[in-house]
């Protein structure tokens, strides 16, 4: 039996819950990373969201990519057999399979 705490900050339960720090110094509304992606994505969305040198060569991905992208790699995960609440791990550096896993991950709850 896991013991769930809501007064804690924090927890290394995958099922364990956490008080989150909303108070009345925030005035904004809480919203999801998705949510949050697709406010970007109206602002932004020809606009450059990540850019990488390969062969010397700058490669750009705008916001409305790098969306799609994150959606590509979410439903990849899901036909993989992530499940809610698991977790991905992803090795790499600094580059933009790494950015985009990480939200596709996210995406894929």
């Amino acid at each position: 039996m896991v013991l769930c705490l809501p007064e804690s900050l924090w927890t290394s339960f995958a099922a364990g819950r956490v008080r989150l720090r909303i108070d009345n110094s925030c005035p904004q509304t809480p919203i999801t990373v998705h949510q949050m992606f697709k406010e970007s994505l109206e602002k932004y969305g020809s606009l450059n969201a990540l850019a990488s040198k390969k062969n010397g060569k700058w490669e750009k991905i705008t916001f409305s990519e790098y969306y799609c992208l994150s959606r590509k790699a979410a439903k990849s995960f899901l036909k993989l057999g992530l499940e809610r609440f698991h977790s991905v791990g992803i090795l790499g550096f600094n580059s933009p399979e790494w950015f985009i896993s990480a939200v596709g991950a996210v995406f894929a709850g």
